[in-house]
């Protein structure tokens, strides 16, 4: 879409690839399942997709929110700059790759290699994984469990915070011996 106003958008049926790409302000509700990449490069705005999404959901958001009800596919967050990525459901595999900033939170399973080569920011997840190349896991800490509370209420996401754990990068620079 690419819109740089303030909006509302409500959407109902199935859409296809690229809903929301390069949003820059509006909200958008989808009700209905989406095809591959929502959100992607989005710099503000939010959106909320009511069923599942496809693969590449956030990939290279630079900020803004996008809320998936549902389950997602493969790719989730993929060079996420600074965007807040909640999917309420389990994932495919390679979530995270190379993110670099803000947060993907998954309330249920995801796949494998999540987290490969995150530099920075941090994924929360509730259910069974397989983390990737420079992916470790720790605790969430106090302001973790908030962040989450605050996030899920304000988006109704049927969760409890203190079930996540949190994957962060091991190293600044793993490419570099």
């Amino acid at each position: 879409m690419g819109i740089r106003e303030e909006a509302e958008f409500i959407l109902n049926g199935r859409f296809g690839d690229f809903v929301g790409a390069l949003n820059h302000g509006p909200r958008i509700e989808i009700h209905g399942k989406t095809g591959r990449y929502v959100g992607n490069n989005m710099t503000s705005g939010e959106i909320v997709v009511h069923g599942n999404a496809d693969d590449g959901v956030g990939f290279g958001t630079y900020n803004g929110t996008i809320v998936v009800h549902g389950d997602a596919g493969d790719g989730i967050g993929q060079l996420n700059k600074g965007g807040v990525i909640i999917i309420e459901g389990d994932i495919g595999d390679l979530a995270g790759l190379y993110m670099l900033s803000g947060d993907l939170i998954i309330t249920g399973d995801a796949g494998k290699d999540l987290g490969d080569w995150i530099i920075g920011g941090n994924i929360y997840v509730a259910g069974d994984f397989e983390t990737g190349t420079n992916a470790k896991v720790v605790e969430p800490e106090k302001e973790d469990v908030d962040k989450l509370s605050a996030l899920f209420n304000q988006y109704s996401v049927d969760a409890s915070p203190e079930e996540f754990k949190k994957i962060q990068r091991k190293e600044i620079r793993p490419f570099y011996g």
